[in-house]
């Protein structure tokens, strides 16, 4: 899969019930701190609790938006397109067996998934989300940054199962 910010949102959006599920557990040790006031006894103040608080509310908030993007540019390229993606980054089908369930030539089916891509990443830059606004918007978060990295070493996601969510 080519690096790039758009191919990260597929990726990241196959993991987002984990992602969340990890975020809300993060916000729950820090209330769960706050009541028992462990955070006092390890030197962090009130304040840096609830900017901790507010950064991971953010963080679920980008996540919910990572959400509608993804759904919205799902839905603006043709439906065999978006049933490829489906079925490969979301439901874990491998090209192989894409292929002989349809019918379809491996060679041709990569080649597909290619223009799949393409089309994905072109109807979200037309809805404003092109790559300097993803880099911009979503690097600063670690789990979208170890999504991003791994592009660089994995082909076609394979290893995206075992991907640590929390810092």
């Amino acid at each position: 899969m080519i690096k790039n910010w758009s191919n990260t949102l597929i990726v990241a959006y196959s993991h987002l019930p984990k992602i969340v599920k990890s975020i809300d557990l993060r916000v729950e040790n820090c209330v769960n701190s706050g009541f028992k006031s462990v955070h006092l006894l390890n030197g962090i103040t009130n304040e840096q609790l609830y900017e901790k608080m507010v950064k991971l509310i953010g963080e679920k908030q980008k996540m919910v938006n990572l959400y509608h993007i993804v759904n919205e540019g799902l839905d603006a390229i043709p439906d065999s397109h978006r049933l490829l993606i489906e079925l490969h980054c979301f439901k874990g089908k491998t090209f192989g067996e894409i292929s002989s369930v349809h019918g379809v030539p491996l060679r041709t089916l990569f080649r597909r998934f290619d223009d799949a891509l393409l089309r994905f990443k072109n109807a979200i830059t037309k809805m404003g989300f092109d790559e300097e606004y993803l880099e911009g918007d979503y690097r600063p978060y670690s789990y979208m940054r170890k999504f991003y990295n791994a592009l660089d070493t994995e082909n076609y996601l394979p290893s995206y199962q075992k991907t640590e969510y929390m810092d």
